[in-house]
Formats: C-alpha cells, structure tokens, sequence
C-alpha cells in the first residue's frame, strides 16, 4: 500500500500526532485544523505543512473550493466534543479524496466500564463531551455519507482509571463542596460528620 500523500487531521490541537506520524511517514503532508490558536502554533513550530483555524463544516467548502482533496482524514477523539457529528462527517465526505481513508476515534459508549458505571463513567466528562456514538451508529452516518467501514477496533484505555474516578464522582455526587439553594441540606452532626469523613477519603 502506498503512502498517503496529503493527510488532514481535524481537532489537531498542538499537531503532536501529526509530528509523530511523519516519522513513519516523511513523504506524506500533514495539515491540521483547529479552533484554538495552537493549530497556528503548530505551522509555526513545522509540525504541520499548514494550520487551518476554524469549525471543520465551516472550512470544508473553502477548502473544495481551493481544489484541496486529501487521502486520509483523522479525528482522534475529536467527534465527541462537536455539536453536531453529522455535519462533521458530512465535510470529511466533501474534503476526502474518492477512495481515501477517514479515521475516527471515540469513546465507546458500549464498552463494559461504561455499562457497568453509567452515569459515573468518566467519559461522559460533561459538558465537554457533547455526543456518544456507539459503534453501530457511527456506523448508520458514515454509511449515510457514502463511507463504507473496513474495520473496526476496540483498544484498551489510553488512561485505565475508570474505576477510580467513578468513585470519585460518587463521592462528590453524595457529599458536594459547594451548597447551593437547590440541595436540601442535612444539619445533623452524624450528617456531617460522615461528609466531612468521605471528602477527606
């Protein structure tokens, strides 16, 4: 398989992956596109051929209008945190070139810690997580804009303390920090003495 010969990653951030992946790959161009100043950042520093700064559907018709057509497109956890994942596929569809590859990395909202901790699984991490897409939806919209999937993996956690964090969240679901007029408060000693005692854990 040939190497690609231009690759856009969307959500690049500071362009680390892309620094990265160029070793592996040094005759392929890698742009990035961001909505901070760090995409910029990273032109700068020649980690990336060029920085795109702005929402991906916003920028992908200027793009196809400058002819710019890419034979990879990466979101590495990236789609979660968009209002609306349609769209953005939508634009990978319009920028992808015919027979290129689209990569896309998320959350698995299936996966066994994220059935088994529900609403305290960490990787809902509200309100920067935005959308959920299990593999079978993701599947329904890339289908929806001509992707067909050739596979699909499920890795081990890039951060294993699913468990740890939970517990965390619970405790400060039962026993939080700030009081507020919308919480009924408990002045009972005992009450308070097993707050006290929980939030020190």
């Amino acid at each position: 398989m040939r190497s690609p010969e231009r690759w856009l990653d969307v959500g690049a951030g500071h362009g680390h992956f892309c620094t990265i992946a160029r070793d592996a790959l040094p005759n392929t161009r890698f742009d990035g596109l961001d909505l901070s100043q760090s995409i910029e950042d990273a032109e700068r520093r020649h980690w990336i051929e060029r920085g795109i700064r702005g929402l991906f559907p916003d920028v992908a018709p200027k793009l196809v209008a400058e002819g710019a057509s890419y034979d990879v497109i990466s979101m590495s956890h990236y789609l979660e945190h968009t209002t609306d994942p349609r769209a953005e596929i939508d634009a990978a569809s319009r920028v992808l070139h015919p027979g290129g590859l689209f990569f896309v990395e998320v959350p698995d909202p299936d996966c066994f810690f994220g059935r088994l901790l529900g609403r305290q699984w960490m990787q809902w991490f509200q309100p920067q997580h935005r959308h959920f897409l299990s593999a079978k939806n993701l599947g329904r919209l890339l289908r929806e804009h001509g992707f067909e999937p050739v596979a699909w993996h499920r890795g081990e956690v890039h951060q294993p303390v699913d468990v740890t964090v939970s517990t965390y969240l619970m405790l400060a679901h039962i026993t939080p920090l700030i009081d507020g007029p919308w919480r009924r408060t408990s002045n009972g000693a005992a009450v308070q003495l097993l707050k006290g005692v929980l939030r020190t854990v």
